[in-house]
Parts: C-alpha cells; structure tokens; sequence
C-alpha cells in the first residue's frame, strides 16, 4: 500500500471505526465496529482507492517479510518478488477459479515470512551473490498444521514466478471438485508437482 492510501485508511478509521485499525497475522488490515449500515460506504471508499478488492485468502493475499529492501538479515528480496506474483495472478475471476492458496515468502533462512507453513512457500537464499528462491509445497498453518516440503532446486529471480504459474496450472489440471492446493498436494504428494518444476531442467 503506498502512503496516501495508508492515509486513507486511518482517516476512514476514523470516520467509521472509532479510529481503531488493526493488522493480522496474516499482515491484512482490520476497521473493527463498523456499523453494518456503514459498509457499502466504507467498501466503496476503499474500492476507490483500489483497497477494496475481495482477494482473502487467494494467491494475491501473500505474507511476506520485508526482505533485502528493508532487513539487513536478508539474503534476497521479498515484497518486489510478491508484488510481481500478485500482478501475475491480479484477475480477481482467475483468483476465484484457482481458489484458496496461501503462498508465504522468506527473504531469508529466519522465515519471518513464514514460507514453511505457505501452501507454495518461497524461501529467498543467496547464491554467489544472486538472489535465488527455493519453494516448499505443502506446507499450512490452520487446525491441520503441516511444515512445508523443499521442492527442489532454488529458482533465480526471473524464474520463480513462472514456477509458481507452472504449480498453480498443475494444481487446476488436477485437482478434483471443491479441492483447495493443500487438499490436492496432499492427495496426490509432491512428485507432479516437482515434474512441472524440474522436468526440464
């Protein structure tokens, strides 16, 4: 979110939220006490300044560490990496076919981006110098907690995201009536996915 939306946001707090704003675990921002008569109204300015699409929980609601930008503990960069997965995936109707998908990225090894409970996790690394990403499959942090799996090799910076669309397109081929991506990694385990991954490599 830029600053002038950021803006927006405490002054819609306060103008519907008793000037209360919280942010999730899963870095979303929250506007509780809102009148339910107040909604529409407060959707609609958020619509306005392009925060108020319904993406919860879809591949562009993506957790991430601020990475090599802003952490002089990362080892490669994190928020340009997920703004270029969620400009990938920004049709909202595309979001709604793939469904439920939580992807979490890393920029470095103290996952406070908390790749390894990601459904597709991203793991930022440093090799030679380059910034290389290794993806983990599998992983969920709900009431079925799971740890993610290393896939493979790690991607370069020009690679991961058409190795996410590569997972995400296998993951449609494949899946059966009302799975989520964790519901059918864990169906049919890692290897299909790993040969879309590496099968060329």
């Amino acid at each position: 979110a830029t600053d002038t939306q950021m803006e927006l946001v405490a002054d819609l707090s306060e103008k519907y939220s008793f000037a209360d704003v919280r942010v999730t675990h899963e870095q979303n921002l929250v506007l509780p006490h809102v009148k339910k008569a107040d909604l529409f109204a407060l959707w609609s300015e958020l619509d306005a300044a392009e925060l108020g699409t319904a993406n919860l929980g879809y591949v562009t609601d993506i957790i991430s560490c601020p990475g090599l930008d802003y952490c002089a503990l990362a080892t490669a960069r994190s928020i340009p990496l997920s703004q270029r997965i969620s400009e990938r995936f920004g049709d909202l109707d595309r979001q709604h076919d793939i469904g439920e998908l939580k992807i979490k990225i890393s920029g470095c090894i103290n996952a406070c981006g908390h790749h390894h409970v990601g459904h597709i996790g991203i793991l930022g690394l440093d090799k030679r110098g380059k910034e290389f990403y290794q993806i983990t499959l599998g992983g969920d942090a709900s009431q079925d907690a799971s740890i993610g799996k290393i896939a493979g090799a790690g991607f370069s910076e020009a690679e991961v995201v058409d190795a996410i669309e590569s997972l995400v397109t296998k993951y449609i081929d494949i899946r059966e009536s009302g799975e989520r991506f964790i519901d059918t990694y864990r169906r049919v385990g890692m290897d299909p996915f790993k040969e879309v991954l590496y099968g060329d490599r």
